[in-house]
Parts: C-alpha cells; sequence; structure tokens
C-alpha cells in the first residue's frame, strides 16, 4: 500500500505542475489555488458523512477541538480552568490541522501557483521540493536530530545548486523563487506538525478539515485580490477537475498516510521523483528550456538531498536494529 501511494504521488504531483502551468492562461494564480481545494474539499466531504467510522471520527476532533480552546461546560470549565491556553492548544489536535491548513494549503500552494506564472513549471517545482532540506535543518533545530559530515555535506550541495539555479541575479525573478522558497518552508513546518502532532488521526477526516480551513483562508484572500474571473473553456476545466479531485483530495489524504508512515525527511529519496517528472513535463507538453546551468544546480540540488536521505534511513535502520536487540 506504501509503494502503491508513493507512486500514485509521484505521478500525479509531477505532472500537475505541467497542469498548472496550463491552468495559469486561464486563472490568475491566488483564483486558481482556491478553486481546485475548494473541489478537493467538496469531493471529500460526501466522502466522510457517508461512511459511519469517518463520519465520527470527524466530529470527535472538531468536538475535541472546541472544548479544549475553551468552548466548554461549566464542569468541564472548572476541571480545565487552571491550565493556561498554551497547554491546552498543546493537545488540540483541531488547532494543528488548522495550522497545517493555513501553512500547506493556503500559504504553500498559493505561493507556488503565483512563482509558477512567473518562473514557470520546471524551476518553480524544483525550488517547491527543497521542502526536505526544511525538513532536515528544522528537524536539527527542534528535534534535536544529529547532523553527519554527510549529513551537512548534503544539505551544503543543495543549496549550492539552489543558488545555482537562481543564478546569483538580483532580478524580478529572484524575488519569485524566494516567495516559491518560503512556500517550500512552510510545507515543511507543516511536514513536522503532521508528524509530531497529528499522527494516528483518521486521515480522511484530518485531510478533509486541513483542506476546508485552508480553503476558507484562501476565499477571503482571493476576495481582496483577484480582479478578473476565471475563463472557463473544456481545457481550464479539466485543469481545475485534475488539481481538485486527483492532485488535491487524493493526493492529500495520500500525502497524510505516507507522512504517518514514514520519517518526513526520508520521503525525500522518493518524492524527487515528483521535481523531474514536474522538469521533464515542462519540457515535453510546455517547450520549456532546460540551460545547462539549470541542469547542473539541479543535479547538485537532488545529489545533496539523496545524501542526505541516505544518512536518515541508515540512522532510522540502526535505531530499529538497537531496539530489536533491546527486546
Amino acid at each position: 500500500m506504501l509503494i502503491f501511494a508513493l507512486v500514485l504521488l509521484y505521478l500525479i504531483w509531477g505532472m500537475n505542475w505541467t497542469v498548472m502551468k496550463i491552468a495559469s492562461g486561464y486563472f490568475e494564480p491566488e483564483l486558481f489555488a482556491t478553486s481546485r481545494f475548494l473541489v478537493g474539499f467538496i469531493v471529500l466531504l460526501p466522502l466522510i458523512f457517508f461512511h459511519k467510522t469517518h463520519r465520527t471520527n470527524f466530529m470527535n476532533i472538531i468536538r475535541d477541538g472546541i472544548s479544549c480552546s475553551g468552548v466548554l461546560s461549566y464542569s468541564e470549565s472548572v476541571s480545565k480552568s487552571n491550565q493556561s491556553l498554551i497547554t491546552r492548544l498543546k493537545n488540540n489536535s483541531l488547532f494543528w490541522i488548522a495550522l497545517v491548513g493555513i501553512l500547506h494549503i493556503s500559504y504553500s500552494n498559493a505561493v507556488v501557483q503565483i512563482a509558477i506564472a512567473h518562473l514557470g513549471a520546471g524551476v518553480s517545482c524544483v525550488l517547491n521540493y527543497t521542502m526536505p532540506i526544511f525538513v532536515a535543518i528544522l528537524s536539527y533545530i527542534v528535534l534535536k536530530e544529529k547532523f553527519s559530515f554527510v549529513k551537512s555535506l548534503g544539505i551544503g550541495l543543495a543549496f549550492i545548486g539552489l543558488f545555482i539555479i537562481m543564478n546569483f541575479r538580483l532580478e524580478g525573478e529572484l524575488s519569485m523563487m524566494f516567495l516559491a522558497l518560503s512556500g517550500a518552508l512552510s510545507w515543511a513546518v507543516a511536514n513536522l506538525i503532521i508528524k509530531t502532532k497529528l499522527g494516528g488521526l483518521d486521515k480522511l477526516a484530518h485531510t478533509t478539515l486541513q483542506l476546508g480551513f485552508g480553503t476558507f483562508f484562501l476565499i477571503v484572500y482571493s476576495c481582496i485580490v483577484v480582479e478578473s474571473l476565471p475563463i472557463f473553456n473544456l481545457t481550464s476545466i479539466l485543469c481545475l477537475l485534475y488539481n481538485g479531485v486527483l492532485a488535491s483530495a487524493l493526493c492529500f489524504v495520500l500525502w497524510s498516510f505516507v507522512v504517518d508512515q514514514m520519517d518526513p525527511s526520508a520521503l525525500a529519496v522518493s518524492s524527487m521523483l515528483t521535481p523531474l517528472i514536474g522538469v521533464l513535463g515542462g519540457v515535453v507538453f510546455l517547450s520549456e528550456r532546460l540551460s545547462s546551468r539549470i541542469v547542473f544546480g539541479m543535479v547538485l540540488l537532488l545529489l545533496g538531498v539523496l545524501l542526505v536521505q541516505i544518512v536518515v534511513r541508515h540512522q532510522k535502520k540502526s535505531s530499529n536494529t538497537v531496539e530489536k536487540k533491546l527486546q
């Protein structure tokens, strides 16, 4: 099941960069991001309410979240009156789901959609998938993971490759590149939250809530910044359905599943196939040009990520071996 989920993620998310670039000709970036996640939320919601287990888990997350936030009956409020708001929020799954929705759905995907319109599908995809490097750095800071020489070398190579792609130029495109990188950082933070705070929850239930929160904030933002309505035709509708049903509803459920099953940073060994598919899709279907500089930068970036993940997988195997011996 895990391998099947990963293969689907590679293919759907990889080709989605080409689809999103095509869609940018019919939608303003913020409006397309909002539309795709609204479609995804609408697709998942009936699956929740027509399945008793998922519906129960969905309602329990909301009920527990409201309870932990302070909306309690009198007896409950008395028993929890000595707990600070921060203490209550630490155990509030609904709060963390909402935060993931804002970081991943609202911010990360919105800025990526904006970057695609300016940078092209290939470069935007590579920049977005620097996420594992940010995960490795955050794991060192937050989770106190150790950095070996090889892991440090991998992170160094990845950032050198990144700067080569960005070409050290202080031009208009550079701001778009930093915007795309901020989306990758936001996604990395969201992944750590999923792993540390949302493990064990009903994947369909918390993904639906995540999409709901993220879509809500995107709707508010779109109402403020969007100036023109989308152009609807067969191509734009197919792009929207691909993004809403497959790349959003299906893939976010699959992503929650694989993040829960694997170390977040270890996912990069396999997930690096996604930007490769994204770049190739841009070249084949959009006639995007790959300069030798971008190719060299991509090779260093992917090599760096690969080195990081080899170390992570080795550490995980060693840890499992020690645990077995202790048992």
